[in-house]
């Protein structure tokens, strides 16, 4: 699209690694291209509590190495938080990747992405920059709109806020059942209000042998009730109340305190405790001393995803995808009241809102760089 930078800004949104609260706007010099290297223009992308958990873990699991932030020449260790959204090719060097067309995939909260696409296929591609090669493949590829037989224009808004949210929901629900729900017939799942949540709540509860139940804050109680896909929904200061018998814990939260009184609750009784997501950044360091029950596990989602990429055959695992999507996408139509916001201003704003957990359950949000 010769022309197109014209009377355009870049820029990037840097998060302070060590201080969520510290942020800046700077601005972007784009970067000559080589031989093999498209440039994307970030057009939308979605931000969730999700994102939030890319910081909080993004030195555990390595969501800071995706997109290096530019050195500033200061004592601050700047970081992009990555995003899922859509941006289309401005400039292409690379053999089979048009300019003009559209991906969705994962990228930074800045105004343009340069990758390396390699793989190139009609329905996707992946960035094989260097520092990419050793990252979950899942998070290199990119979709290419135009032979997406599930891209609908219409609902862009819902594919960047749910999709790859329900993907880690679907993975969720296979995990358990792919070890027979590790004996459990209750399962417990925080920030019930969450879209993570609620899309794991929504393919568990079609699951008969199961009481499925929402751990959500006193303010939330409504809106998870609404949802109609848990058995039961308890508040973070009632959970004696929560059924008696085997049951799984699945943590989105990351709050210390609701994960060791869901531990006393239980003791021996809780069959498995998996950490997802890190939604109350601020609370998750806890007392040493150890949790009754089972030792916390880290769910990875792409690990789920290599091993059924082993047992089920190359592309099953997206067919089976999409065939949950589909229901999903029907059902929470209507759930959440999307609101746009466009430019750094709004970008900062909604980051600062989103860290300091003060959005709506019922409020989503879609920002345009």
């Amino acid at each position: 699209m010769p022309g197109y930078r014209a009377g355009m800004t870049d820029w990037h949104f840097l998060v302070d690694r060590n201080d969520y609260r510290h942020t800046r706007t700077v601005d972007a010099e784009p970067a000559a291209l080589a031989d093999g290297q498209a440039r994307v223009r970030v057009d939308a992308f979605g931000f969730t509590a999700n994102n939030i958990t890319y910081a909080a873990a993004g030195d555990m699991i390595g969501y800071w190495t995706f997109f290096p932030a530019p050195d500033l020449g200061d004592a601050v260790q700047w970081g992009r938080v990555p995003v899922w959204g859509f941006a289309d090719v401005v400039e292409s060097r690379s053999d089979g990747v048009n300019e003009g067309e559209r991906l969705f995939g994962y990228f930074p909260m800045s105004t343009e992405l340069v990758i390396e696409p390699t793989g190139v296929t009609e329905a996707a591609l992946s960035d094989g920059a260097p520092h990419r090669a050793a990252l979950p493949p899942v998070y290199n590829r990119y979709v290419r709109c135009g032979a997406d037989p599930g891209y609908d224009a219409d609902l862009e808004a819902e594919q960047m806020l749910y999709r790859p949210l329900f993907f880690t929901s679907f993975l969720i629900d296979d995990f358990l059942d792919d070890n027979g729900f590790f004996g459990a017939s209750t399962v417990v799942l925080t920030s019930a209000s969450s879209k993570t949540s609620f899309g794991t709540a929504h393919l568990l509860h079609q699951r008969e042998e199961l009481t499925v139940v929402g751990l959500t804050s006193a303010g939330n109680v409504g809106f998870v009730e609404r949802l109609g896909c848990y058995d039961r929904v308890v508040t973070y200061d009632d959970v004696a109340s929560l059924p008696d018998g085997p049951a799984a814990l699945v943590d989105m939260s990351g709050n210390a305190s609701v994960v060791r009184s869901v531990h006393e609750r239980y003791g021996d009784d809780l069959k498995v405790s998996a950490v997802v997501g890190i939604t109350h950044w601020e609370d998750r360091l806890g007392s040493a001393e150890p949790l009754p029950g089972p030792a916390q596990t880290m769910f990875f989602a792409p690990s789920q995803i290599e091993k059924r990429h082993q047992d089920w055959g190359p592309g099953v695992v997206e067919e089976r995808l999409a065939e949950a999507w589909g229901p999903f996408i029907e059902k929470v139509s209507g759930w959440v009241t999307i609101e746009h916001g466009s430019g750094p201003d709004a970008v900062a704003d909604v980051f600062a809102e989103m860290l300091e957990g003060e959005t709506s359950p019922d409020v989503a949000h879609v920002l345009h760089p």
